[in-house]
């Protein structure tokens, strides 16, 4: 194994560490918050950092037995709209600071992501990982509109 292909894997495996890591988050802040509103970005975002970690472990198997990169079109998962008559916004302080806590993962999960599509020659890996880091940037528009909006910016 040349070491680009190593170093990759072993970045591939920190990705898969940091979207598990950003899952079990998701998942507590949805268990832990009672406001509706919460608990269904809270879902969402951990069912799409599931996805990611999925999609990354399928990936770690395919080059690390063939060199071959896997394809990666993007999320299926979808916000599921509010409930007729639920508060959009009314995150209590814990809330609150769980949201700015989700902010700075998926700013790091940009970033990772990024720095991944620099060390890949492959158009196929820099596709994947494109794609991977504009679902983070996605995260990360909807958590902070969220937080300005509960802020009142």
């Amino acid at each position: 194994m040349n070491e680009n292909r190593k170093e990759i894997l072993d970045a591939i495996m920190r990705a898969m560490e940091i979207e598990k890591e950003t899952f079990d988050f998701y998942t507590r802040a949805e268990h832990k918050t009672f406001n509706p509103e919460g608990k269904r970005i809270f879902r969402w975002l951990a069912k799409t950092e599931e996805q990611h970690y999925l999609k990354l472990t399928e990936l770690y198997e395919s080059l690390h037995e063939g060199g071959r990169w896997v394809f990666y079109g993007g999320s299926t998962i979808v916000l599921d709209p509010a409930a007729p008559g639920e508060k959009q916004v009314g995150f209590d302080t814990d809330d609150l600071q769980a949201l700015e806590i989700a902010m700075e993962i998926e700013k790091k999960g940009i970033a990772y992501f990024e720095t991944l599509m620099e060390k890949t020659g492959d158009q196929d890996g820099r596709s994947m990982l494109k794609a991977l880091r504009d679902e983070e940037e996605e995260h990360l528009r909807v958590v902070t509109g969220k937080y300005r909006a509960l802020k009142g910016e």
